[in-house]
């Protein structure tokens, strides 16, 4: 949650020629990510037409051709998201307003430490070690880890609408 207590981030309008600077970084990843040929088929248009005036800036693709790009690449949109302060994520991403990093940190301590071989059970974690563990922060670590891992499989999954 940002300090002011406003959850909605304070967002600025962009020039034309800021958007079209922006957008211009994200088909220059795209394209070198995925082939100029594949990124036109995904915009509906030639790659001559894409190379010659898309590229350069002269035309953009409408509205609904540069949102259709995130169904084949998630971080189509990452270029003009950061422009304008948000973060393009899945509906079902799990968000917090903790920081995970603290959580983390926390629990390799206490992993480091039970792991100690100066520790009651040596480098093994006791049973009273591991009942002294705060379980809410445990469970919040585990559903983010869980998320993530599954983003990642669906994002490396064969996609069966992939156009090839």
């Amino acid at each position: 949650m940002a300090q002011d207590g406003n959850v909605v981030p304070k967002v600025e309008p962009r020039t034309e020629e800021d958007f079209r600077n922006t957008w211009l970084q994200a088909l220059s990843r795209l394209c070198k990510d995925h082939t100029d040929a594949k990124v036109a088929l995904w915009l509906g248009i030639g790659i001559d037409h894409l190379r010659k005036n898309v590229k350069s800036g002269i035309s953009l693709p409408t509205a609904d051709k540069i949102w259709n790009l995130l169904a084949y690449d998630a971080s189509a949109h990452d270029e003009l998201d950061k422009a304008f302060g948000v973060k393009n994520v899945p509906e079902n991403a799990l968000c917090s307003t903790d920081p995970l990093t603290r959580d983390m940190i926390a629990l390799a301590n206490e992993t480091a430490q039970d792991e100690d071989p100066a520790s009651p059970g040596g480098i093994v974690t006791t049973d009273h070690e591991l009942l002294k563990k705060d379980e809410a922060r445990l469970r919040r670590v585990h559903r983010t880890l869980t998320s993530w891992l599954n983003r990642i499989e669906q994002l490396r999954a064969p996609r069966l609408r992939e156009v090839a």
